[in-house]
């Protein structure tokens, strides 16, 4: 029930809107034009810079940031939502296969048995007090799909003032810092899901008593339900996944 109820509250956050043509359609301009003056500082002190040290490569810097600063101003917001819409079809087929819907808000966890179907004392006790981390689960959940849909919203807005830092040496790790992140909120669903989906098919071929033995019901049972409690962690583990997008990254 605990899960039911939050994945309905999650299916409203699961794609916010990128578009320009949404509700952030009132903030790029704004965003854009803060990134343009801040661009323009920063490229007059990597110009210092290499009049200064006479170094090829700082104007070289200014050459590529400048390139990379127009092509951000330029595509974007497009690659956003195109990467959301790839992140919720890879999302929507995982559901189908593992959780038999292609909504959150229509699955029904766990129907396939009922209480009577688990006749092994052990193995009930296991699972009921599993249960309680199954709520666990469900909240962290939410928190991460809230923290998400908001995270994806600011990283959008602020993705040409982060790429302002492009042209300057010392600032060029703001763009593929946020760039990253952006990845692992947006690919956070579709780890979720599949984490989700192979808890659930575990823990109900135990509870259908599908194990050979009442220890190996319950050596499958607690990283099951376990794998939905850690699913939480996914963004943190997209994130480092995603360090060689970093040129500060080893």
């Amino acid at each position: 029930w605990m899960l039911r109820l939050v994945f309905t509250l999650i299916d409203w956050f699961l794609t916010p809107d990128l578009s320009s043509s949404g509700p952030m359609g009132g903030i790029y301009p704004y965003t854009f034009w803060i990134g343009g003056v801040l661009v323009v500082a920063l490229l007059m002190i990597q110009l210092a810079i290499t009049a200064i040290q006479r170094d090829g490569k700082s104007l070289a810097r200014v050459l590529i940031g400048a390139a990379q600063y127009g092509m951000v101003c330029i595509g974007f917001v497009v690659y956003a939502v195109a990467v959301l819409a790839a992140a919720g079809g890879l999302t929507t087929a995982l559901m189908r296969t593992l959780l038999g819907t292609e909504v959150l808000s229509a699955w029904q966890p766990w129907t396939g048995f009922s209480v009577d179907d688990i006749t092994d004392g052990t193995v009930a006790t296991v699972l009921g007090v599993l249960g309680l981390f199954v709520i666990f689960a469900a909240i962290a959940h939410l928190l991460v799909m809230l923290t998400r849909a908001a995270a994806l919203l600011v990283l959008a807005a602020t993705a040409p003032i982060a790429a302002a830092g492009l042209v300057w040496e010392g600032g060029r790790a703001w763009f593929w810092k946020s760039f990253r992140w952006f990845h692992a909120a947006a690919f956070t669903p579709v780890i979720m899901v599949l984490m989700l989906g192979a808890g659930v098919q575990i823990s109900t071929n135990v509870a259908l008593g599908e194990a050979d033995s009442v220890q190996a019901a319950v050596g499958s049972a607690v990283p099951g339900i376990f794998l939905i409690l850690v699913g939480s962690f996914a963004p943190l583990a997209l994130f480092k996944l995603l360090a060689f997008v970093d040129p500060g990254t080893s």
